[in-house]
């Protein structure tokens, strides 16, 4: 039986643990790296940091509040929340809003996804990306508490005191939000491809098949 040549794509996700349409574009991600794999094509993610609100206070704040303000009123909100519960549900991408309280300052997730990259590569840091967003969208956690972050990377495996550890990363996050946002990115999902601009945007699974298709034949 024939062996078939299997590519290796190193995918860069900039992304925020707070952004609907990265929660969104991530499950539609996952059903295209399904299909790639079946096509010898294996696909290594790694999550960029990227504050959608890096000027929140460190423990979030009131979610109604910000986002009245954010988006000129309350209803303005509702309704861009009612696109992206409308976009996720074929994806498996859950928004239950009416559990959320807080928006959330990511700084402190960020320097925790991090570490888990550090300590364990891509698997280790997509299962934590994975738990925050389904923490925040789905279950109404604040990703900004101290307490929620330890118990995610716990329940990813992580050591104890995950956290405390992370904190020192976070001069690195601002290192890394500074150096993509040089490189044009104002908006995200953004994706890189071995540190190089890619494409911007959340696509649906047979848009992500067809460009990191296209990208894995270059590579050959």
């Amino acid at each position: 039986m024939q062996v078939q040549n299997t590519t290796v794509l190193k995918l860069q996700v900039v992304a925020d643990v707070i952004c609907p349409w990265c929660f969104i574009g991530k499950r539609s991600l996952d059903k295209a790296i399904a299909m790639l794999a079946e096509q010898g094509i294996d696909v290594e993610l790694e999550w960029i940091p990227f504050e959608l609100n890096p000027n929140l206070p460190p423990d979030g704040m009131d979610r109604r509040t910000f986002r009245s303000v954010r988006f000129g009123s309350w209803e303005n909100a509702q309704a861009m929340d009612a696109r992206a519960v409308a976009a996720g549900r074929p994806l498996g991408a859950v928004f239950n809003y009416d559990k959320q309280t807080r928006t959330s300052h990511t700084l402190a997730a960020h320097a925790l996804l991090r570490l888990a990259w550090k300590e364990g590569g891509s698997l280790l840091q997509t299962r934590l990306v994975e738990s925050m967003f389904a923490a925040y969208f789905t279950e109404g956690r604040d990703v900004s508490d101290h307490g929620v972050l330890e118990t995610l990377a716990g329940s990813v495996g992580m050591a104890a005191q995950a956290v405390d550890r992370s904190t020192s990363l976070q001069g690195e996050v601002r290192e890394r939000e500074a150096a993509v946002q040089k490189a044009g990115v104002s908006s995200v999902p953004s994706y890189f491809m071995n540190d190089k601009p890619f494409f911007s945007g959340s696509q649906d699974p047979q848009g992500y098949v067809r460009l990191l298709t296209e990208a894995a034949a270059a590579q050959r």
